[in-house]
């Protein structure tokens, strides 16, 4: 690894080159390599996280071109997954970028965290959520979700055990259908995303127990506290 790369975060305390080779050392699995993800990739492979996991089963479609920067137009009609892992390996060689173009299910979650210490869901439907929510907890394996909705974001962190899950927070919820996206807020969302991937990569939750809500048209953030469920299916009896 050369440091000079990192030169720029390696001088915060909180990194330090310690901390900078944890990060080297590290393997996360991100979800969604659209909007979100796209965006929160770069950010996690620009910081030298050793290993980025991208999964998506879709393919670039010209509505996407608005808010996913890792695609060009050259890319319509390509898989997602493999773009983004060309494009990421190009744009540092230092990290191995595996794309796997497949939807994540309940069937092949806990087979996609094999070697993996963190996840990120940066889907856009709730059964995906939920799906890597409970292969998360059977590895126990932290989990950070993001959402998007107009000019509206949220950001939760989840250690099992310690914090609410995606099941307790969604319980009920009805599954969600992709909707109004933003390029501007899908990437301010990733960005707090992909700085609380770095912190808990490196031993710190930033936002326990909490929803990190994000108003793109006041430009205000807001932590919310949210509960654990006493009788989710999930984490419930941790």
């Amino acid at each position: 690894m050369d440091l000079e790369r990192y030169r720029r975060q390696v001088v915060i305390p909180e990194i330090g080159e310690e901390g900078q080779h944890k990060l080297a050392a590290s393997s996360v699995l991100v979800v969604g390599a659209g909007g979100l993800g796209g965006p929160l990739l770069y950010a996690l492979a620009g910081a030298g996280v050793g290993r980025l996991v991208v999964v998506d089963g879709d393919t670039v479609s010209l509505s996407n071109l608005n808010r996913q920067f890792l695609f060009e137009q050259d890319d319509l009609g390509r898989p997602k997954a493999e773009v983004a892992a060309r494009r990421l390996s190009a744009f540092n060689p230092e990290i191995t970028v595996e794309g796997i173009p497949l939807q994540l299910e309940e069937q092949n979650a806990a087979e996609l965290l094999a070697g993996c210490q963190l996840a990120v869901a940066a889907v856009d439907n709730l059964p995906a959520r939920l799906a890597l929510n409970a292969a998360c907890a059977g590895r126990n394996i932290p989990l950070i979700n993001g959402g998007v909705e107009g000019w509206y974001g949220s950001v939760q962190a989840v250690e099992f055990g310690k914090t609410p899950c995606l099941a307790c927070c969604y319980a009920g919820t009805d599954p969600e259908v992709g909707g109004q996206a933003l390029g501007a807020v899908t990437g301010t969302v990733a960005s707090l995303m992909a700085s609380v991937a770095i912190q808990m990569l490196l031993g710190h939750n930033p936002i326990p127990g909490e929803l990190l809500l994000y108003d793109g048209k006041r430009m205000a953030l807001e932590k919310v506290p949210v509960e654990r469920s006493p009788g989710c299916p999930v984490c419930g009896k941790g």
